[in-house]
């Protein structure tokens, strides 16, 4: 008589940061952020590649960094983003990335492991309304991605100008409903995917920006797959 099997029990390691779920104000603003990103996290690099690739080179081509700047990665997900800036420019200058998501943070601790200049790096359990960064302390902000998952994105902005240096700057990409495909997928995207609040078209985070004492350097659009526009907008701090 065959002797069953016994069945492998698989270890999981509890995440260090401990979850946002547990405050009432971002449950109520965030909960369908970090319940989807949970379950993605570990496909999210793989499932949204093409994507990532071309904005992260969009991001890239406009940081022009000079190597000791103080960057803060708004929305860091799995540190993809540090991790090219990094090789890029050699950077060597301190990094803070945050992210609503405990899984996410933990692929991002581990991606930046070997990060020869980790005494440099934090990453933090945040959201763009509440992260830790004092005053006109860092020199660039960076928000890849994020703006159409925020309820309340004037508020994001406000932040981003507190805590940048007077001449900082804010280097914006996100999906833009300028382009038809985008606008379709938005309206798809607000039914079907929890996570995705509402995607904007450029006039919008223009009027944003400015809004928010913000002069604007630099700005384009541009495929970044068959469906989805992006814009991207390089602002400074006045």
């Amino acid at each position: 008589m065959a002797q069953k099997q016994k069945k492998k029990t698989v270890k999981t390691v509890p995440s260090k940061y401990k979850t946002y779920i547990k405050d009432p104000l971002t449950k109520k603003m965030y909960k369908n952020v970090i319940e989807e990103y949970s379950q993605v996290a570990r496909i999210y690099d793989d499932k949204w590649k093409a994507y990532l690739a071309s904005t992260e080179e969009g991001i890239l081509e406009q940081l022009k960094l000079k190597g000791k700047e103080t960057i803060l990665d708004a929305g860091c997900g799995t540190g993809s983003l540090i991790a090219a800036i990094r090789k890029k420019f050699r950077h060597r200058g301190n990094i803070l990335g945050f992210d609503i998501t405990p899984a996410m943070l933990d692929l991002a601790e581990y991606k930046l492991s070997k990060d020869r200049f980790n005494k440099t790096l934090e990453l933090e359990l945040a959201h763009c309304e509440n992260f830790s960064a004092k005053d006109k302390s860092v020199d660039v902000v960076i928000s890849s991605s994020v703006l159409h998952h925020l309820p309340h994105p004037d508020k994001a902005i406000a932040e981003f100008h507190r805590v940048l240096k007077k001449g900082g700057r804010l280097i914006l990409v996100d999906f833009c409903t300028d382009y038809p495909t985008t606008f379709l997928f938005d309206r798809i995207a607000r039914i079907f995917h929890k996570a995705h609040h509402k995607a904007y078209g450029t006039s919008y985070v223009e009027e944003l920006l400015k809004k928010h004492n913000f002069t604007i350097v630099a700005f384009k659009t541009w495929k970044a797959t068959s469906v989805l526009g992006v814009m991207l907008f390089e602002a400074k701090k006045k």
